[in-house]
C-alpha cells in the first residue's frame, strides 16, 4: 500500500476513537482545509444509453419480468433466513 493510503487509514481509526463532541471539530478542520484546495466541481455524467443493445429490448413485458426476479429473490432470501 502506498503510505498515503496507510495514513488516511490511520486517522480514519483515529477519528472513530474520538468522542462525539469533539467530531465537529475535526469536520471543521478538515471543511477549512478543503475549501482552501479548490477543487473544481465533477462535471455531471449522463447515464442515458447505459443499457442501450444489452438485450433488454428483447424482454416484451419487462416490468413482469423484474417482478417476477424480485419475487425469486425474495423467497430465495427468506429461505435462507430460515
Amino acid at each position: 500500500m502506498h503510505t498515503a493510503e496507510i495514513k488516511k487509514m490511520e486517522l480514519i481509526n483515529k477519528i472513530a476513537k474520538l468522542p462525539e463532541k469533539n467530531i465537529h471539530e475535526v469536520d471543521s478542520y478538515i471543511q477549512k482545509i478543503l475549501l482552501q484546495l479548490k477543487f473544481e466541481k465533477p462535471k455531471p455524467v449522463s447515464l442515458k444509453g447505459i443499457w442501450k443493445n444489452k438485450g433488454f429490448e428483447k424482454i416484451t413485458n419487462l416490468d413482469a419480468e423484474i417482478k417476477k426476479n424480485r419475487d425469486e429473490l425474495n423467497d430465495s432470501i427468506l429461505k435462507k433466513a430460515l
